[in-house]
C-alpha cells in the first residue's frame, strides 16, 4: 500500500512540475531508469535521496511515504516554510527580537491573535 502511493505521489509531483523523468533524475543525481522504478515498481530510494526527493519538491518525506494526506505544496506555504526555517535558526534573544520587530510592523494582526485568544 505505501510503496503504490509513494509512486503516485512522485509521478503526480512530477508531472505537476512538467518535469521528465530524465530531468528529474539529473536533478537528483540518478539515473532516469531510478525514478521508473520508483513510479512504477513503488520502489524507495534510499533515505539521503528520499530527503533529496523531499525537498526538491517541497514536501514531506511522510507525505511522499503516505504517512500524510496533505503535500502543503502551494507558493504561500513555501514562503511560510522558508520564513519558519530561518527563524528557528536564531537563538532565543535574536528570536524574541525578531517576534518584538514583527508583532511593531504587523501591530493589527497581533493584536487580533490576542483578542481571539480572549475567546
Amino acid at each position: 500500500m505505501g510503496n503504490l502511493l509513494f509512486s503516485k505521489r512522485v509521478k503526480e509531483l512530477r508531472d505537476k512540475e512538467g518535469l521528465s523523468m530524465e530531468q528529474l533524475a539529473g536533478k537528483l543525481g540518478v539515473t532516469k531508469s531510478r525514478i521508473n522504478m520508483w513510479e512504477n515498481n513503488g520502489t524507495i530510494p534510499r533515505m539521503e535521496v528520499l530527503i533529496k526527493l523531499a525537498k526538491y519538491f517541497d514536501v514531506s518525506t511522510d507525505y511522499l511515504l503516505g504517512k500524510e494526506n496533505t503535500s502543503n505544496v502551494n507558493h504561500e506555504n513555501k514562503r511560510l516554510n522558508t520564513l519558519q526555517r530561518n527563524l528557528g535558526k536564531l537563538n532565543e534573544e535574536e528570536l524574541t527580537k525578531a517576534e518584538g520587530m514583527l508583532k511593531a510592523v504587523f501591530e493589527d494582526i497581533f493584536n487580533s491573535e490576542d483578542e481571539d485568544d480572549d475567546i
